[in-house]
């Protein structure tokens, strides 16, 4: 029954989102924000969805359900955006996708993030979720996770002027159409192959959209995806910018520096000098914080409703954790984004940077999983 309710509630989220958007920019950055954020966060712990046991199920066991409903996100969410974006401007919102420069840095962060989210308890959207479960390691993460985003902008100078090429945007290169065509056409070349792979190793393929089921039933993780594609646009539409978490590391490890009044002069930093206007911004003001905050949020309300069983605390388990944070959070920021901002929001704007990181990260998955093996 709630499943039946998904596609009402995203119109009035949308409606909403609409609503909000025609207010006082104040009032839009602080609520409206704050509400995606939470309509993310709820969806991602309702359905049980995540990135890295996606990524994990695919390489550890040959199950593509995961990574299918990815392809699926992808899709809609490159059809949902790339109207905006064609816009660029609209009354007075502007429309920006990310679309990164391709330079070397991405492909070693995405490796580092790609070995962090096996040995610690998830990606950064999934470490979100779990810390609105109150899962305990998730904390340990989510801390290590800035830690690690904040050592990044301090060695900066060093990894920003690794070797790099300009960007390169599908729509820009081909146009609109053709650039839509062919980014669907290769996520549909790699649905195919997913495909291929759970039928070689299980016999079987699970369905995404069962027709035989008497109810037409719709796997939660399509369900799930289809969901955050609407959300990101939606956010897009609203804030003018997709979703993005990996730079809100950095922006809250510069917050508690200040708060501990420890001996660190973060502003001199050249991070800091590249990125004045947002780290500069107050914790409701910044938009990616509000959007974070609210995904934390969203994923509580709906723990509160249905309760998760807790993950025990371990001597390892806390290592991972620690070390997993520390890696994803300087990946994320080297990379220019983390699962959600290069990968998700990065292909959705059409950014060959994204299709790059998709790449690297998996190879960093692959290796992530054979150390957590040794690990346990």
């Amino acid at each position: 029954m709630v499943h039946l309710l998904l596609i009402p509630g995203l119109l009035l989220a949308t409606i909403i989102g609409l609503t909000l958007w025609s207010k006082p920019a104040s009032i839009n950055d602080l609520w409206g924000l704050i509400l995606i954020g939470a309509l993310l966060g709820a969806t991602l712990n309702y359905f049980q969805y995540g990135f890295s046991s996606s990524f994990r199920s695919l390489l550890n066991e040959g199950k593509t359900s995961g990574m299918r409903a990815i392809i699926w996100m992808l899709g809609l969410a490159i059809v949902l955006f790339a109207p905006l974006l064609a816009m660029e401007q609209w009354q007075q919102q502007s429309f920006n996708g990310f679309i990164r420069t391709l330079s070397l840095a991405i492909p070693l962060g995405a490796f580092l993030f790609g070995i962090g989210m096996q040995i610690g308890c998830g990606c950064t959207s999934g470490t979100l979720n779990r810390v609105g479960q109150l899962q305990p390691l998730s904390f340990t993460t989510l801390f290590f996770m800035m830690i690690g985003g904040t050592l990044a902008a301090f060695t900066y100078s060093d990894w920003h002027t690794l070797p790099s090429l300009e960007p390169f945007a599908f729509q820009l290169q081909f146009g609109w159409i053709a650039g839509i065509l062919l980014q669907i056409a290769i996520l549909a070349g790699l649905y195919l192959l997913l495909t291929k792979i759970e039928k070689r190793r299980h016999d079987t393929l699970e369905p995404l959209y069962d027709k035989k089921a008497s109810k037409r039933a719709v796997h939660p993780f399509l369900l799930a995806a289809l969901s955050l594609a609407v959300l990101n646009a939606l956010l897009l539409f609203v804030s003018g910018s997709p979703w993005s978490i990996s730079s809100i590391f950095p922006y809250w490890g510069s917050r508690v520096i200040d708060l501990l009044q420890l001996p660190i002069d973060w502003r001199f930093w050249d991070y800091s000098m590249e990125n004045t206007t947002r780290l500069n911004q107050g914790m409701f003001e910044n938009p990616v914080s509000l959007t974070t905050m609210g995904v934390i949020l969203g994923a509580l309300i709906v723990s509160i409703a249905h309760p998760r069983a807790k993950i025990p605390m371990t001597t390892k388990g806390m290592l991972g954790s620690m070390a997993g944070g520390l890696i994803m959070g300087f990946g994320a920021v080297m990379a220019s984004g983390c699962n959600i901002g290069a990968f998700f929001s990065g292909i959705a704007s059409g950014s060959a940077h994204g299709w790059v990181w998709f790449v690297f990260a998996l190879m960093g998955n692959y290796v992530g999983l054979k150390l957590r093996a040794r690990l346990q």
